[in-house]
Order: structure tokens, then sequence, then C-alpha cells
């Protein structure tokens, strides 16, 4: 990457001798299998496979299910490095996410204990360490036999007690799913039978929304409990109200059940459709899907049968899937060959995946010859999972005087099966000959609303986005060459400067700038400022 660079920084040195600045057009390619890291996951952030864990927990207790990869390494008891060193795991798979249950069963009766409190913090800690974000649960009763649970009182003074814990943390919190209530928090087979009085499930996503940062979203098991929350006659999510900052708009669905026999594992239990389009409630969340963060994950050892990958590809497509778990019905937590290792054995047929319309880049399924090579199911989810940001053109005048506008025109795909959840900022970034951004301006663009297709589009048609700026360079910018980048940075000023929490562009011809594991700029080329 250095030697691309430099010599970006030449070229601009040459075109210095221009006297009228001539725009710069530079069209750029998604990747291809045997491209400098096409065989393993593009590391973005807020998408893609996760883990699952639970954390905070004492040490030494029996309570953890070890994954299968670890067994002979760990003990068969908790410590933070159970799932630190899951997480680790996973690394080439592009994994940024990990699902984190953190049980308050000690506590169903009186205040969550200050040791409590300081062992979550740890495990926030030990995300951010990690470069990791969390797909956070809380939850009581760790199965469906329980003999007791909280009182709806008590989980909401328990949610006071977690606010300033949650809103101190909310930078390395993807989502926080509605939890609390039920078997691992899923809303159902309570001790006390909260679920079945629609007022506590109110009451409980109510101060849930109010204890979560007004642009963060939280999750429900099934669609119509979000309805169950909000009220029978709530207005299904539209473009015109997405990311609005409504209940409606901030909360999304988790499928705990993906593709478990009719149902869904009983996410849609209403015959004839049941987990199929024609479904009322099924439609539900394919209709309101595009504009809120889904989450999903098998059922362990294949219960209810083995899940097609092409068939889940199709599903994620159509209900915008921005997570998804790597832990269930797959060796490497269960031990045992199960779906997600048949998906890593069995090609994608890129004519179906062309007939079914499912988003693919160019050269996705060919190598720099441009012969045809196999990719797997597993890894075409891996790869479009969440959003996949591909650029496509990029202009820009090839010299800017110090003190004088600097326009940038972006244009570019969303090959993801959905779009960025939480804000992002765009930025224009100039890098100067000793290795340093020196300039940055925001670009008129907001990456919430970069839709892989348009929704209800019946032929999936990919959209082309355009980011734009015509930013005043300082003028005082010393004369000279300078790489042209888009920084895609964290929002939250303890991660901003921090690479592994910036977007990076799905290109073979766009290097990544990262020096020291800071910024995370993706470069587009060079320009010359002349004095």
């Amino acid at each position: 990457m250095k030697r691309c660079i430099a010599a970006l920084l030449v070229l601009a040195g040459i075109g210095a001798a221009a006297e009228e600045p001539a725009v710069r057009t530079v069209q750029y390619h998604g990747v291809r299998r045997d491209d400098p890291g096409g065989t393993v996951g593009l590391r973005n952030p807020e998408r893609g496979w996760r883990t699952e864990a639970v954390f905070a927990e004492p040490d030494g207790s029996s309570f953890y299910r070890l994954a299968a990869h670890l067994r002979g390494r760990l003990p068969e008891a908790y410590s933070d490095a159970t799932w630190l060193l899951d997480a680790q795991h996973y690394e080439p798979f592009g994994l940024t996410l990990a699902q984190m249950y953190c049980y308050l069963d000690g506590f169903q009766e009186g205040d969550i204990s200050l040791e409590k409190l300081a062992a979550i913090q740890r495990g926030f800690d030990g995300l951010r360490a990690a470069g990791l974000k969390a797909v956070l649960r809380f939850a009581y009763e760790k199965s469906m036999e329980e003999k007791a649970g909280p009182t709806v009182d008590v989980i909401l003074k328990h949610l006071d007690q977690l606010a300033p814990l949650i809103r101190k943390n909310a930078d390395v919190i993807f989502v926080l799913q509605a939890g609390f209530v039920g078997a691992w928090g899923e809303w159902h087979s309570s001790a006390r039978g909260l679920e079945k009085d629609h007022a506590h499930l109110a009451a409980i996503v109510k101060k849930l929304l109010e204890v979560l940062p007004a642009d963060r979203m939280t999750q429900v098991r099934v669609p119509k409990y979000k309805r169950w929350a909000l009220g029978e006659n709530t207005p299904a999510l539209d473009a015109a109200g997405a990311f609005g900052g409504t209940p409606t708009a901030r909360i999304g669905f988790h499928n705990d059940g993906f593709l478990a026999g009719a149902t869904c594992g009983g996410t849609w239990i209403e015959p004839p459709h049941f987990s199929n389009p024609g479904n009322p409630e099924f439609d539900y969340m394919t209709a309101e899907s595009p504009y809120l963060a889904v989450d999903g994950e098998l059922f362990w050892n294949d219960i209810d049968g083995r899940v097609d990958g092409f068939r889940a590809a199709e599903r994620m497509r159509l209900h915008h899937y921005s997570s998804f778990s790597i832990a269930h019905s797959y060796s490497g937590m269960e031990g045992a060959l199960l779906g997600i290792d048949t998906w890593m054995t069995t090609p994608m047929d890129p004519a179906r995946a062309a007939e079914a319309k499912l988003p693919v880049s160019d050269g996705y399924f060919e190598d720099a010859e441009g012969r045809p090579v196999v990719r797997t199911q597993f890894e075409y989810l891996r790869d479009h999972l969440g959003y996949r940001i591909e650029l496509r053109e990029v202009s820009w005048p090839e010299t800017a005087r110090a003190g004088a506008p600097l326009p940038v025109s972006v244009s570019l795909v969303n090959r993801g099966f959905s779009t960025l959840i939480n804000p992002r900022p765009v930025f224009v970034a100039l890098i100067n000959a000793q290795n340093q951004m020196v300039w940055t301006q925001p670009l008129d663009a907001d990456p919430c609303t970069w839709q892989p297709f348009a929704p209800g589009d019946p032929d999936y048609a990919p959209l082309t986005h355009t980011a734009k700026g015509e930013a005043v360079l300082p003028p005082d910018l010393a004369p000279g060459a300078y790489l042209v980048g888009l920084w895609m940075p964290d929002p939250a000023e303890t991660l901003r400067e921090d690479a592994r929490y910036a977007v990076r562009a799905a290109n073979r011809d766009v290097p990544w700038w990262a020096p020291g594991g800071r910024h995370g700029v993706n470069i587009l080329g060079a320009v010359t400022v002349l004095p």
C-alpha cells in the first residue's frame, strides 16, 4: 500500500504543471477472490457475523457454554477471556460484533450490586479494547422452566441503575435488545407471565428508549411484539418516518429461529402462510426492515432441520439483516459439523444468484484474469450481511489552491443486505507527504439512506448514491501533493480516531490508510495544492 500511495503523490506533483485545474474522474472496482484480502472477511463496524456470549458473570461460574474451539485451552467456567478469545477466533471472518448476554438472576428482588455493575463496565472496556461492539441483551431467566422471575417494577428499577452505564458506553453498543422478560430475554415463558400483559411490555420498552441515546435502537424477538409495546394500531414504519427518532423508528427485530421449520421457530405462527409472504405479520417485517436493525440466529444443533445457505441469502436480503450469529449450528461453538459448516463447503451458484437478483459486485465470481472462481455460500453471506459500500466513481480537481474550494463528488453502491443503521459522518480528507491527515470536511451525505435497493422493488435493482461537497481549503495550507481520502469514522469522540471503527470500502483499487491503527481512510487518489 505504501508504494501505491507514494505513486499517487508523484502523479499529483506531475499534474501541478497544468494551468487550468482539470477534473480527475476515477472509476473503482469490486474485490475479486484473488485480490489482497479477497479470501477473508472485510472488517467493517456494526455489521456481519456476531458471536454469542455471556459476560459479567463471576469468575469460575459454571453457567457458561465454552466454545468448542476453546475446549482444552480454557477451563469449563466463566472468565472474561472466554468471550474475548472467542471473538478473536473469528477475526478472519471480518467479525466486529459480539452478542453479549448479561444475566441479572441474582438480583430479582433487589438492587444490582456494585460488583455486578463493575463487571458490566469491565465487559464494555473489553469490547472497546478489542475493537468490537455489542448486540446487548439483559435477562433474568436462563431456561423455559424457571420458577422465579422479576416483577416489572424490579426491571424498571434495574434499568434506572443500568442507565448511566448504557449511556457511558453507548459508543460500543450497536443495539440494545429489548430482553429482560422471559427465557433468555425473548419475551416468552416467563415465570410471572409478564409477556401476557402488554402494558408491562410497553413500560419496559418506553424505559429502554429513554435510557438509550435518542439515535439508537432496540430489537424485539417477534415483529408483532413491537405492536404489543406500541399499540396494535401503530402504523408500519416507512421511508418518511425512518431514522426519525420516534419509537416506531427505533424498534427493530431479532429472529432467533431463523428458517427453523414452518414458523421460523415460533416467529410467525399464523396459518396458512406462516413464515412466508402473504402472512400479514411476515409482510409487516418485510415493510419495516429496510429502516431498522435486524439480527438473527439459527437454532442450536440444526433443530427443525438444516437451513440451506442460498435460501438464507434470499431471506437475509428480503429482511435486510444487519447481523447474524456465527455460534448457532456451527462446529466452532458446538463441536459437531452442522448447518453453517455446510455453507462453508457448498458453492454459491453465480447463475442462480443472478436469477434471484442477489447483490453481486463486479468480479466477485472471477479472478484477476477473468476466470471463474468458486465462492461458497458462507463467503457470500459473510460479505453481504449488513452493508457493503462499493465506490464506483469519484471526481475532484487535479489541482486546487489554498483558500479556494475543493469540489468532490462520490458515487457509490451498497452491495449488502441492509443500509447502515446508526448515524455516521462522511468526510473528505487530505493527507500530506509526511503521512499526516491535515484537513477534513464533511460531505453532504447520510449513510443511513444508502439502501441497497429501493424498498419494495421486486427487481432489487442496485441504487447509486452520491456524496458531494465543496469545502474551502485552509488559506495557510502548504503547497504540495496530498492524498485525497474518504473518511467514515465512528461519530463517538472515544472511537473517532480508531481505524477499527471506520468504514472501509469494498474495492480492490482503494488503499486503506490507517497508520498505527488510527483514522482509517479510503484513499481515492491525489491532488496538488497550489499557493
